[in-house]
């Protein structure tokens, strides 16, 4: 049987997103991959549709939980392992998460396997319903800004973004 085989890179900028309002604080969070992983598709297709393919897979069921810890934990439908490596407050709104996910996934006779680093970011604002409140300078004030918002939350499940273009090179 033959079979459409590729070196899979996902695209540059978020893969999945998310975002919530909760309270006065408005919440986002946006995961992206680096890296590439080996693709395989039997029976074999258009590269351009595998390639969407193995987006779908890659992205489905991303869930992101505890985003007020140190360590949110990060999950997918397909089974992917996240681990984080580090941590870095960007003043003032945002935290950037950064691992590798190990994948080893497979539907409908497509398989993605190998190892990716990726990037969350969580960020979190005062909405209009604030007021005139001043940002965080620091890491310790945003989590005195926005902890108890965001813990409220749980978890927030990713949606797909939508991508103007896909990557893929063929082997």
């Amino acid at each position: 049987m033959h079979a459409t085989a590729f070196r899979y890179r996902p695209p540059a900028n978020p893969v999945a997103t998310a975002t919530a309002e909760i309270g006065k604080v408005t919440v986002s969070v946006r995961l992206s991959f680096d890296g590439d992983l080996y693709a395989c598709r039997r029976p074999p297709g258009a590269l351009e549709r595998v390639e969407a393919e193995a987006l779908d897979l890659l992205s489905k069921g991303l869930f992101v939980s505890g985003i007020d810890t140190p360590v949110p934990t990060v999950t997918g439908a397909a089974g992917h392992r996240f681990v984080q490596e580090r941590a870095e407050f960007r003043p003032p709104d945002r935290w950037v998460y950064r691992g590798t996910c190990g994948v080893g996934a497979g539907r409908n006779g497509l398989t993605l396997t190998g190892v990716l680093g990726y990037r969350l970011e969580v960020r979190a604002a005062w909405s209009r319903r604030a007021g005139a409140c001043d940002p965080p300078a620091s890491a310790d004030e945003w989590c005195d800004c926005f902890g108890a918002q965001l813990a409220s939350i749980g978890g927030v499940v990713l949606r797909r973004a939508s991508l103007l273009s896909l990557g893929g090179t063929p082997l």
